[in-house]
């Protein structure tokens, strides 16, 4: 068994070699192994190689930030609110993908013979997009914040304004019934209201565990998304506010 881990770990390296991150359930394929195996061999050697949005990376090109501790968090869960939130995507469609870590499982999602147009701001969501042949990716580019992956600069709010987006895919940290719908970081904040003012469908991407959050940076109220996409029934006070307002919840 052991022989077997190691062959399997220098294959990784070596694809490392030649591409900065190789995804995890394409390479568990490969092997012959299952994601979870894969993971284990993995957490081995978590100070040299580490999993991040669905790919296997290098910690040397990928640092350790929060995002990374965060992937592999509620995957399941995500993976299911992924599916249904690409399952909205259509052939044309100019769509905006949020940073976070659900938001790369809904480009994994999205069928690879279709064209559409994404824009990011994140370097996990970039990295999905890439593996998407017929996808045209613009990038809010900028300074990279390596806690959250996310690009920053003062032009990607201007290079937003000429742009138009059918669906956006919004991520948040928190959500609560006075506070509203929350991030960790304000560096988020510019892009992800600049989005929901010009974009015609709105999504909210929120697995159970981020109700009655509160996090310190506010962007947005239920009330400005048409759609939450969740894995559990919600509370009553939740289900009401956003009915009441015309939303709906898929769950």
């Amino acid at each position: 068994m052991e022989k077997r881990r190691t062959a399997r770990l220098s294959r990784i390296r070596q694809a490392l070699v030649d591409h900065k991150a190789v995804h995890l359930k394409e390479m568990a394929a490969d092997l012959g192994v299952s994601e979870m195996t894969l993971r284990r061999d993995l957490g081995e050697v978590e100070e040299e190689v580490i999993v991040l949005g669905g790919y296997i990376t290098s910690r040397y090109e990928t640092p350790p930030y929060y995002v990374a501790e965060q992937s592999g968090q509620q995957m399941e869960e995500k993976r299911k609110i992924a599916q249904i939130a690409a399952s909205f995507v259509r052939e044309g469609d100019t769509v905006f993908l949020d940073c976070g870590t659900t938001t790369p499982f809904v480009a994994d999602a999205i069928p690879d013979d279709m064209h559409f147009t994404a824009i990011c701001n994140s370097l996990n969501v970039l990295l999905a997009l890439q593996r998407k042949p017929e996808c045209t990716v613009i990038l809010c580019g900028g300074r990279l914040h390596r806690r959250n992956l996310v690009f920053e600069n003062p032009a990607e709010v201007s290079v937003l304004q000429g742009l138009r987006i059918s669906r956006a895919f919004l991520s948040a940290a928190g959500i609560d019934t006075f506070c509203g719908v929350t991030c960790f970081n304000t560096e988020e904040v510019p892009v992800k209201r600049q989005v929901l003012a010009r974009a015609q469908k709105r999504f909210l991407l929120a697995d159970h565990t981020k109700f009655d959050v509160v996090r310190p940076a506010h962007f947005a109220d239920l009330s400005d998304f048409h759609t939450i996409i969740t894995n559990r029934p919600l509370p009553e006070a939740y289900r009401s506010m956003i009915e009441d307002k015309g939303g709906e919840i898929l769950i």
